[in-house]
């Protein structure tokens, strides 16, 4: 007599994960990328490089959490 309830399995693919990794870190390079071409020409002198990277990362992050979201099914 087993007591546990049958799950439903959520498939994984992985290959969506690894082009939604890849699209993600392509956006923080290009970032990078656009800050340090930036900061070549003077533009950027009055923020910190510190400052400039947590608004990159913190952006990624928002838009990474934003993407699982609409990819990971409601739960009822």
């Amino acid at each position: 007599m087993s007591h546990s309830r049958p799950t439903r399995s959520v498939g994984i693919d992985p290959l969506k994960i690894a082009l939604g990794v890849f699209v993600v870190l392509g956006v923080v390079l290009t970032a990078v990328a656009g800050y340090a071409l930036l900061d070549s020409f003077g533009a950027l002198s009055a923020l910190p490089p510190e400052l400039a990277m947590t608004v990159v990362f913190g952006a990624a992050l928002l838009l990474t959490g934003a993407a699982a979201r609409r990819a990971v099914p409601k739960r009822h």
